[in-house]
């Protein structure tokens, strides 16, 4: 390109830029970046609006087939601002832009205009918003879920300069039923097996796992307890950014049949509530510290938007047997298309089990999955 046309091609971006400056409504307050947390919100068919499993005390409204939400909500769940003047409307999440004019069929987000379907309306002295219109394009997960309706909505607005901590897993929040279920392994004829791995006590070991999955093109899945990722969370930042599902496993590793029903709820919470800190999510994996489960239990699981994962197999790499050899025997003589094995990656042994075993289960046509890609059939 000559010098000539790349000058022109500068003021012509500038331009742009400098136009969209002129069209955006000035904030009376800057965005408030608590939105950093990830959020998990959902409206059900009553149009009660819940925020990362607490109801709120304000209701959507439906115009037509589309939702709408008040801004507080928005406010609340991701810090969004909104702001108005002779330019129009400005609604900001982050360093992202919804502008609109008026009762406009579109709004424009960088230099892409979206249509909402409904425009936003004023309602009760407060603004109410398209939500799915209006998250969708911000990044969002947006789904059904499937037993009860509900609309869902997930996001962080660290997703706006880290797109990959958008977790894979959390396509099957939709699929979350009411009735309780432990899953251990998943009929199937391809050959594919779901490594996981609980606890995550030392943390070198546990990156390097991931990254011995990653070298033969697989995933597996992590069940984390909240202590362990308040202190390693770059290792837990690792596992996600190399495409790998992360579970709850709660906040500091009780049985839950030895603790009371609010300490296990507050048990799941917490270890969440570290992870949403992050950006990230546990949702929808939980798995019972020393498998301390009963149905009771299971339902408390679901009752907090959890399915619980189970194992057919683990590889006794915690006992007193434990070794490498011992842990590649079990391995080799349970190994079958869709099981599910756990293990612990609380010392290099086990990663020395699973650099072991690997080249082999590939020889033999196996593929390494997460559980979600167990379940959509990867």
């Amino acid at each position: 390109m000559s010098c000539r046309k790349l000058r022109w091609l500068v003021i012509a971006i500038l331009t742009c830029c400098l136009a969209g400056a002129v069209l955006m409504p000035a904030s009376s307050a800057r965005a408030v970046d608590t939105t950093s947390w990830f959020r998990l919100l959902s409206v059900d068919r009553n149009l009660a609006i819940s925020l990362n499993g607490s109801k709120l005390p304000v209701k959507a409204m439906r115009i037509g087939d589309t939702i709408l939400v008040p801004f507080s909500v928005l406010h609340q769940a991701w810090g969004a601002v909104y702001a108005t003047s002779a330019a129009g409307s400005a609604l900001t999440i982050g360093s992202r832009h919804a502008v609109w004019q008026g009762m406009s069929a579109t709004y424009r987000e960088g230099f892409v205009d979206f249509p909402w379907s409904v425009a936003p309306v004023m309602s009760g002295g407060q603004l109410h918003v398209p939500l799915q219109e209006l998250m969708e394009p911000m990044g969002a997960f947006v789904g059904k879920q499937a037993s009860t309706g509900d609309l869902i909505v997930a996001y962080s607005t660290r997703w706006q300069k880290e797109p990959w901590l958008r977790q894979g897993q959390l396509a099957y929040v939709q699929a979350i039923d009411r009735v309780p279920v432990n899953l251990k392994r998943v009929t199937t004829t391809r050959k594919v097996v779901a490594f996981t791995f609980d606890d995550n006590w030392d943390a070198v070991a546990a990156v390097r796992i991931a990254e011995l999955f990653h070298a033969y093109n697989g995933h597996c899945t992590f069940f984390v307890i909240g202590t362990n990722v308040r202190m390693h969370p770059d290792a837990i930042r690792r596992m996600v950014q190399l495409g790998d599902d992360i579970g709850n496993h709660t906040f500091s590793h009780p049985a839950a049949t030895n603790i009371t029903d609010a300490t296990f709820v507050k048990q799941m919470q917490a270890c969440e509530q570290v992870l949403n800190g992050m950006g990230l999510t546990s949702r929808p994996y939980f798995r019972f510290p020393y498998f301390a489960e009963d149905r009771h239990l299971m339902q408390i699981v679901t009752d907090q938007g959890y399915v619980t994962i189970g194992s057919a197999w683990t590889i006794e790499d915690t006992g007193p047997k434990r070794s490498v050899a011992h842990s590649v025997a079990t391995i080799r003589r349970f190994i079958s298309p869709g099981t599910i094995f756990v293990a612990h990656p609380n010392s290099m042994m086990t990663y020395d089990a699973m650099k072991a075993i690997l080249p082999e289960l590939a020889r033999q046509g196996y593929s390494f999955v997460s559980v979600s890609e167990l379940l959509r059939g990867r």
